[in-house]
């Protein structure tokens, strides 16, 4: 494959057939940027899925010190990097802009404040470069992503959980989804968030550099799930909606009475929070399908 032609919004080639005759191919570049919460994304990919060349900032470390995402600060931290994780990504991939084919950016749902930076600097991007703008759902992105990984056709069932969302829906086209559920107050993952704080997880020396959901599945493997008693959400309800609010508030409850009996530094309410976890776990698992 030898290089030719560069055509403003593409990379033109020529190849040869199996009967030897020379034809030309064009390569379509897409620059993507994420910044829906508390990482600053971007890479560029072609038309066969293929990621050329990527760069992510994450704010991971900032938040769980803080003890939580604060939106003006991820705001900010994007502000400081998105331009050069940009550049990273375009230097790795060895696109020039002009090269570009377009620009897809998250627009929604996610923090504001953070969305705002990731639009405000694409907006200025496509007008400097003259390039078309895409803007991007990032949940349907996410529940496309399994067909980057496995042949999936159309239909599917796609089930998303992460800090701010609990969807279930039925893909059946690369825009076109029917969504059976969603929470109906917290998100699971914002579940876990809360309650990990509650309880000063992060000044465990094995979950100083890990999520709430992350510190809880790993101290939950040494619980046992039979000790607490917490109720299902929704056990008796035939639809697919989920709801979590009633569940941090067992566990609050409960983390309460255990400290008003045994108080916030005993050894043995410090070995009954891995108990706890693991029936959170154990109750969340039945409310995700």
């Amino acid at each position: 494959m030898l290089p030719c032609a560069l055509n403003g919004a593409a990379r033109c080639c020529m190849e040869r057939s199996a009967s030897g005759r020379a034809f030309s191919t064009v390569r379509r570049f897409v620059l993507g940027i994420e910044t829906s919460c508390d990482e600053t994304g971007a890479a560029v990919l072609d038309d066969t899925g293929a990621i050329l060349g990527e760069s992510l900032h994450s704010q991971k470390q900032t938040h769980l010190d803080a003890g939580g995402i604060i939106p003006p600060v991820a705001q900010q931290l994007h502000r400081e990097n998105i331009s050069r994780v940009v550049q990273e990504a375009l230097d790795r991939s060895g696109i020039e802009p002009s090269e570009l084919t377009a620009v897809a950016t998250t627009v929604k749902p996610g923090l504001a404040l953070s969305l705002g930076i990731g639009l405000d600097f694409s907006r200025k991007f496509v007008r400097l470069h003259e390039k078309p703008f895409i803007p991007i759902h990032h949940m349907e992105a996410h529940a496309l992503t399994v067909r980057m990984l496995h042949p999936v056709d159309f239909p599917f069932l796609v089930l998303l959980v992460s800090g701010g969302h609990s969807l279930l829906a039925l893909a059946k086209g690369i825009d076109e989804f029917l969504l059976l559920g969603q929470t109906l107050d917290a998100a699971a993952g914002d579940t876990l968030d809360k309650i990990a704080r509650r309880l000063s997880l992060r000044n465990h020396p094995e979950c100083s550099s890990l999520s709430g959901g992350q510190a809880i599945e790993l101290l939950a493997k040494e619980g046992d799930r039979l000790a607490f008693h917490f109720k299902s959400p929704m056990g008796q309800l035939y639809d697919c909606n989920f709801s979590f609010a009633g569940l941090r508030n067992q566990v609050t409850l409960a983390i309460s009475k255990k400290e008003r009996e045994e108080g916030t530094l005993s050894v043995p309410f410090k070995q009954k929070k891995q108990v706890l976890f693991q029936k959170l776990v154990s109750c969340l698992h039945k409310q995700l399908p």
